[in-house]
């Protein structure tokens, strides 16, 4: 279930789906018109790169359609859920336009790590490619 912070959100912008994809530990989501700017960006590549070719294999093909019901409820695919080793205890965080959907010990520790390699940085990380 959305936290009722974000499930108010959602309701607020009209979005009754959302993408899901698996992405570095955790189910990521977002809103169909935000996920097509990523497809667009990918087909703009070069097919035959194998980091094009990586990224569609093991990002995009996870990508399913979910309703967001009237409780503000999303069920995660079984795929999904297991890539990301959801079962009981889940973390929800809205980042941008899209969410995460981690399992709590994989989160904290990831955040964990975050906090530490962020301790370094002097603000917003740099532009790829600037």
């Amino acid at each position: 279930m959305l936290p009722a912070p974000l499930k108010r959100a959602v309701g607020v912008h009209g979005i009754g789906q959302l993408v899901l994809a698996f992405q570095k530990g955790a189910v990521y989501g977002w809103p169909p018109d935000a996920f097509e700017e990523i497809e667009a960006r990918v087909d703009g590549m070069d097919p035959f790169d194998d980091a094009v070719a990586d990224f569609a294999h093991a990002f995009l093909s996870t990508a399913n359609d979910a309703d967001i019901d009237g409780q503000g409820r999303i069920r995660i695919p079984p795929l999904l859920r297991d890539l990301a080793g959801l079962e009981k205890d889940v973390v929800v965080n809205s980042i941008g336009k899209r969410i995460e959907i981690w399992d709590r010990e994989s989160w904290e520790a990831r955040f964990r790590e975050s906090l530490k390699r962020h301790a370094t940085s002097t603000g917003l990380p740099a532009k790829r490619g600037a």
